[in-house]
């Protein structure tokens, strides 16, 4: 009977087209049933919704209540195409912290856009914080974050006090996908306190960061997955592993300050990714490397280091992390056969390579 009943609700609701918690929008959803001698009467409730943590707190009270599975108690969060800048405080394994939200478990937000949908960062220490035993069948997906702490280092190298668009804190393994990260701090942070953090990050842009791109402390033996990722110009580390695990493959990191991967008690699996011109910062006779604390990868497990001709890198039009075809040593180089990093093709100018001499050597040739 009960899934009888669901089925004729799931027919009204599809005729009036109500689905996922969209921001801002109002949110209809079965209240309360109830059978009078075996007909059932469906109460419905609505809730105008003009906030990111107020949609997925309603999204989390909705899938976990008695009437889970019935209409309007989505797990997904809709945000609508706008900068999005309003601020909390929140409880986190490393005290109290400021975020634009805190996802809950289950739940997926999602943007409508990834370039038009926004959060804004600003001052507060994340744009997303993820703890406290959160898993995959949570999503953050198709939206950008910009802005962290005024593109600040935010903490130095402490991860207690580092600020980051994404935080994963302490039993945070949620699945991270169509992300774009721009002009903040750290891109994302990972972090295991008395629970292992593992996040699955793929289809990823994280660019022109006043940090690392991704910084990974002690995260325990499952490892964080890195997939056809794009991480360039930032002004620290591309993926910083300290002590912890990760797999990082088919991923475009380059033109990052520091070394493009640099580990520390830790040994990451990199595969098939195009590792090129980071270091730039090196006042070292040998110049520039791509690798720190481990093996220099090129040329081994599919690795490969030549500009990817991005088309838009000096950002004189806007910043655009696509590659030329058909010059792009990036197009069809994946371990899956497809493009390595986030994007693909996106113009056919392929403008000539930079020298690929670094900064600190540049500067040391006018001393």
């Amino acid at each position: 009977m009960r899934a009888l009943v669901v089925a004729l609700i799931v027919g009204v609701l599809a005729a009036h087209a109500w689905a996922d918690i969209e921001v801002p929008g109002t949110h209809r959803y079965v209240e309360e049933v109830t059978y009078d001698s075996g007909t059932p009467d469906t109460t419905w409730a609505e809730v105008e919704v003009t906030g990111i943590q107020q949609a997925i707190d309603l999204a989390y009270e909705l899938i976990n209540d008695e009437y889970a599975g019935y209409p309007g108690h989505d797990d997904v969060v809709l945000l609508a195409a706008a900068t999005y800048d309003s601020v909390s405080n929140f409880e986190t394994p490393l005290g109290r912290r400021t975020a634009l939200c805190y996802m809950r478990e289950g739940v997926t937000l999602r943007g409508a856009d990834a370039d038009d949908v926004v959060l804004h960062q600003g001052e507060a220490n994340y744009g997303i914080l993820v703890c406290y035993d959160v898993g995959p069948d949570t999503h953050i997906e198709d939206l950008t974050v910009s802005g962290g702490a005024g593109g600040v280092r935010g903490g130095g190298d402490d991860v207690r006090s580092m600020n980051a668009a994404v935080a994963c804190l302490d039993g945070a393994s949620p699945t991270i996908s169509g992300l774009r990260i721009e002009d903040g701090a750290t891109g994302i942070v990972v972090w295991s306190g008395t629970s292992p953090s593992a996040p699955t990050i793929e289809n990823v842009v994280i660019a022109r960061g006043g940090h690392n791109g991704i910084y990974i402390y002690e995260n325990g033996t499952t490892p964080v997955v890195i997939n056809h990722a794009t991480i360039v110009s930032n002004a620290d580390h591309g993926v910083y592993l300290f002590g912890g695990s990760a797999t990082i493959t088919n991923s475009c990191i380059t033109h990052n300050g520091k070394e493009g991967i640099n580990t520390y008690l830790a040994v990451p699996t990199v595969r098939y990714c195009n590792v090129f011109w980071n270091d730039r910062e090196s006042t070292e006779p040998e110049g520039p490397e791509n690798y720190g604390g481990m093996e220099d990868l090129t040329n081994q497990f599919g690795n490969i280091s030549s500009d990817p001709y991005y088309c838009g890198f000096s950002g004189a039009q806007g910043y655009d992390y696509h590659v030329c075809t058909p010059d792009s040593p990036n197009l069809t180089a994946a371990e899956d056969g497809g493009d390595i990093g986030a994007l693909g093709a996106g113009c056919t100018d392929c403008v000539a390579p930079v020298e690929a001499a670094s900064w600190g050597l540049i500067k040391g040739m006018y001393r």
